[in-house]
């Protein structure tokens, strides 16, 4: 092993807490196609790693994509063990972005295996995919899978690990799995299952590993609630999660380690948990730091913000996600300006650092108008504490009303952004202007919405992935999308660009 990764490995172990050191007949890789720090904030791919470990006879290992720049190539290691990560029974991927798409293709081959499924063999694990991704959209990720996991992995590790226990051969372990909730075969369903859904007695999930090394660092992640019982139409969490799920106060209380110092709650919409200010004024007299991971503007309060602001939390970050009160109306968002205004007087009052506001545009149906109403909100904003807005481009997804929706193109959010950022420059440094890139939305978009040949794309970027690349790669496949809105006449981008 290089040298330089063996210290990497060194130093992120001796900063973990929960790791577990198996060995058992059936080896597992659990891997992760971005960095360390980002998978280790994961509670998914977390709970997989768990969840087999539970199971007798299986023992699973961690591998990061960021390592295959310090290792040969095919040569990718374990954390748990240093074994090579493609010597395995099972190589496990949990896929969160849709921009990790290439890095699904890198990662096998970083670990030895070829990424399409009709190059493998007996000889090669099975390549199981699992995550959000495959929930919103599971079809770019099908030419590289043996199978394709939908849903709460709770439900599907205890019987994918029966199945295996059971079987002599790849192939009578895809007959075994075949029919069972959220298992989907790309080579031999023509439409994605049943999600599986966990019911409220397995939940909730928590941190195996608490990792100083994190995207939060030393925090131990518990999920409070699954779903959402919102109706906002733009967000997957209502469907992707199945029926809003809240876990009993005592049961998160109860899976807190001793000497745990931070504990970060889970939630798509936390401030709706029904327990939340209880366990937050638990956690607190136990001396325990606490932050959250959404609070709406309609919920919060003095007492809410007291606890998470004695909690440790420094920046107040609400979503406001319609520029307008026409467009929050549109996606159901349910909260107003008024409800805006109050979260940002109380963030002020309670001597928070600042006010992080997320909006979206490219919205459908939106205007300049809409813009317009935007920007003076946050001069409203602004003149009762420092803002930051990080402007992301709307994406439409599969499984949400909006699927139909056209991506409003790349040049007209490119052009809203230059007016915002040009109107709201005159109140730096009360107003932070943060923005994402409306090519990469267009990415992101395409292979929200695409098919398998929108992998077979990503095939063709492992070794140089960039927009101009993408847009060849997706020419190259046939790829075109009927629901790209045309740009402005005389733009010298063709139809396909968005």
């Amino acid at each position: 092993m290089n040298e330089q990764l063996r210290k990497r490995i060194q130093n992120r172990l001796a900063g973990e807490r929960g790791t577990v050191f198996k060995d058992a007949p059936f080896r597992v890789t659990v891997a992760y196609p971005n960095t360390y720090a980002v998978a280790m904030a994961s509670l998914g791919f977390q709970t997989v790693y768990r969840l087999f470990n539970a199971e007798p006879d299986f023992a699973a290992e961690r591998a990061f994509l960021e390592d295959a720049e310090l290792a040969p190539p095919g040569r990718l290691v374990t954390y748990e063990s240093g074994r090579y990560a493609g010597d395995a029974h099972v190589f496990g991927i949990s896929v969160a972005f849709e921009l990790d798409l290439v890095n699904v293709v890198r990662l096998l081959r970083a670990a030895g295996l070829e990424p399409l499924r009709e190059e493998r063999d007996d000889r090669d694990p099975l390549v199981l995919v699992g995550g959000p991704l495959t929930s919103s959209n599971p079809w770019p990720l099908a030419p590289f899978a043996d199978a394709i996991l939908i849903g709460d992995g709770e439900e599907m590790v205890p019987r994918l690990a029966e199945a295996y226990r059971q079987a002599e051969s790849k192939a009578e372990f895809l007959d075994l799995i075949e029919g069972m909730p959220g298992v989907f075969l790309p080579d031999r369903d023509a439409r994605e299952p049943h999600w599986a859904t966990a019911p409220l007695d397995v939940l909730p999930v928590y941190s195996q590993i608490v990792a100083q090394q994190s995207e939060f660092p030393g925090v131990f992640l518990i999920e409070a609630e699954r779903g959402c019982p919102r109706p906002c139409t733009f967000c997957l969490a209502r469907t992707m999660y199945g029926p809003t799920r809240n876990v009993p106060a005592e049961r998160v209380l109860e899976v807190v380690p001793e000497g745990v110092a931070k504990v970060g709650l889970v939630g798509a919409a936390l401030s709706d948990y029904p327990h939340v200010k209880r366990v937050g004024h638990e956690l607190l007299a136990r001396g325990i730091k606490l932050s959250v991971s959404s609070i709406r503007a309609d919920r919060v309060d003095l007492e809410l913000a007291g606890i998470l602001r004695e909690g440790g939390l420094r920046t107040f970050t609400i979503a406001s996600d319609g520029p307008s009160q026409r467009l929050r109306d549109l996606l159901k968002k349910q909260i107003t300006e008024d409800h805006l205004l109050r979260a940002a007087e109380i963030a002020r009052d309670l001597g928070f650092k600042g006010y992080k506001l997320y909006q979206m545009i490219g919205l459908p149906t939106e205007t300049d108008d809409d813009i317009s109403e935007m920007i003076a909100f946050t001069r409203r904003v602004a003149e009762i504490t420092p803002v930051a807005l990080g402007i992301s481009p709307f994406v439409p997804k599969r499984h949400t009303p909006h699927f139909g929706d056209r991506f409003a193109g790349i040049k007209t959010i490119e052009a809203r952004l230059k007016r915002i950022q040009k109107e709201l420059r005159r109140l730096r440094p009360r107003v932070e202007v943060r923005s994402t890139s409306a090519k990469w939305a267009w990415i992101e978009a395409v292979i929200a919405r695409g098919g398998p040949e929108v992998g077979l794309a990503a095939l063709r970027l492992e070794d140089g992935e960039s927009f101009a690349g993408w847009k060849r790669a997706l020419e190259d496949v046939g790829w075109h999308d009927p629901l790209t809105l045309p740009e402005p006449e005389g733009a010298a981008l063709p139809l396909v660009l968005g």
